[in-house]
């Protein structure tokens, strides 16, 4: 009986191996899949600018993302002068960023202004709410609309 036991025991190992080994295999090839986005241009300061010329690196997806979607409007918005001596003594550049980074928390579901203060922290680890919340207030009602999405 135990010979029995072991003997299909053995068949049973076999068969399994023998069909595990067929589907790897048989499987086709899986394709790769780029999630790359194109470094759309905008105009900024007279120049089509993309996101990597902007802030001189390549742009994470998010913030390409941002940029491909609110690039369009970015120069006039912080031109605008509304953000306050905060984003006026970090520069365009930064500027640039933190209103894209609330336009991102803003238009993402289940994200809150807490999101954002922590997500601009990573850059700006000295800035405080009254630094920041300009520019949560401000790109959501002038750069990304809450209602535009």
């Amino acid at each position: 009986m135990k010979a029995i036991l072991a003997t299909a025991a053995s068949i049973l190992l076999v068969v399994a191996l023998a069909v595990a080994i067929l589907l790897l295999l048989s499987g086709s090839p899986r394709e790769r899949t780029s999630h790359e986005l194109a470094d759309t241009e905008h105009t900024i300061g007279g120049q089509p600018t993309t996101c990597t010329e902007l802030f001189g690196e390549t742009c994470s997806f998010a913030l390409q993302s941002d940029y491909n979607q609110w690039g369009q409007n970015l120069e006039s918005f912080l031109n605008a002068g509304t953000l306050g001596p905060f984003a006026r003594s970090i520069g365009f550049v930064a500027e640039a960023k933190l209103s894209l980074q609330a336009c991102e928390v803003s238009a993402t579901a289940g994200r809150t202004i807490l999101d954002f203060y922590t997500l601009a922290g990573i850059d700006h680890p000295a800035a405080t709410t009254t630094d920041l919340f300009p520019f949560w207030n401000e790109s959501r009602q002038f750069l990304c609309p809450v209602d535009s999405f």
